[in-house]
Parts: C-alpha cells; structure tokens; sequence
C-alpha cells in the first residue's frame, strides 16, 4: 500500500478535510503535488521517488472514489456531496502553495457520461492552468480478472487477464485535447504485455486487488514514470 494510507492523509469517502502527506523533499523549493482517487494514490511510492531526486516537495491530496473533477461522481449509486466539497478545499490549497505541477489519475466512472466527465476534468485542469499549474495525467490502470493473491497462491502459471478486457477509454487523453499545459502518460505498457495483463512482472508482483497496483511495482516504475512524463 502507498505510504499515505499508513500516514492518514488518503481521505475516506466521509471526509471532507483537505488533507495532505509532504513527501519527497520536505525543504525543497519547488512544489509538486498529487491529486485525484485511490489509482491516483497508488502512483505516489513513483512519483515521490521522482520528487526525491529533483528535490522538489510533493503534497499529496487523495480521497477514496473522487476523482478530482467537477464532474458529479455518485457513492455506491448515492449522492456524495462529501467528494465535491473536498474537491473545493484542496482547490483552496492549492491556491496557497502555488505548485508549479500536478499529478493526477482516476478510475472508471462509468456511470457518469463521457462528456460530463471530459467537461468536469477540463473545467479543473484549466483553472489550475490559469494559476501556472502543469498537469501530468496518467492514464488509469488497467483492472484484472483475477484475485492475485488467491491465484498467485494456487496456480501463478494462469494470473493474468486478457489486455483488451481490462482497458479502458483513455478519458483523460480526451480531456486534455487542446489544453497545452495538460500532458497524458500512458503506462500501461510497463504494466502489460501486448495481449495479456500478469500478476507478475520481472519478479514484481504487479497488482495488490484487481484494480491497484502494489506499491513495489509503483516504485519500479519512477524512471519510466519520469521518463514518459519528460521530467
């Protein structure tokens, strides 16, 4: 799991607190930030690595099921005004530490419509632009058909998922056309092979649920992470 659920700064789906881990360098003078849902969190183990080796401070702003939208998200087919109220705040925040760049990524939220969420994440993204914001958006992960702990323990020969039923739209690439300030990264080839999604690569295991990597694979990535992102 990603430092910050150990910390408690990964908020709960109740909480409207903005609140935050400082990660990577504590005293540097540039700060980055991270924002979004668990799959933006589970990101942090590499983007703190980066962060780290150029010195930058990293605050981190992660809240269960709310993507870091304007779109409206519901909790388990309810309202969750929590997740809008929260987002406002950490909006608040960031006004106060002038970050210079974002991080952020999401899961699937089918049941919102495409262009609603395309419009909420263009909404977001551009105000941040309008403060000098650079946003890196990461793709969402891919989601597995398997448990891997169940499946590594009884036949680790057959963990894995066919690539083209764990992927999805690239929602944030469809975002962020036209805005210059916004830059996609897609990882999903450090995650996957052309045909099929693994429990396990270069020894590593990859996914701690279907949906979430573990935070040693996510460390694995921060070169790659850094490299696609062009940091």
């Amino acid at each position: 799991m990603p430092i910050v659920y150990r910390l408690k700064c990964h908020q709960g789906q109740d909480s409207t607190v903005p609140a935050s881990c400082i990660l990577g360098d504590p005293r540097g003078t540039r700060t980055v930030i991270v924002t979004g849902d668990s799959h933006a969190a589970q990101w942090i183990p590499a983007i703190d690595r980066i962060a780290r080796e150029h010195g930058w401070k990293l605050v981190t702003f992660t809240k269960a099921a709310c993507p870091f939208t304007r779109a409206p998200v519901t909790d388990n087919g309810k309202p969750y005004p929590a997740c809008a109220q929260w987002r406002d705040n950490v909006l608040a925040e960031i006004s106060k530490l002038r970050p210079e760049l974002m991080f952020t990524s999401q899961s699937n939220y089918d049941n919102v419509p495409q262009d609603v969420m395309v419009e909420g994440l263009r909404s977001v993204w551009g105000e941040l632009g309008k403060e000098g914001v650079r946003t890196i958006a990461i793709r969402n992960t891919p989601f597995i058909r398997f448990d891997p702990g169940d499946c590594l323990a009884a036949n680790p020969d057959k963990c894995a998922t066919p690539r083209k039923d764990g992927e999805r739209i690239n929602i944030l690439a469809l975002a962020a056309a036209s805005l210059d300030h916004v830059r996609v990264v897609d990882m999903n080839d450090a995650l996957c092979g052309k045909e099929t999604c693994a429990a396990v690569v270069g020894n590593i295991i990859v996914w701690r649920d279907y949906h979430h990597m573990t935070a040693t694979y996510a460390l694995a990535l921060a070169p790659y992470l850094a490299k696609a992102a062009g940091l």
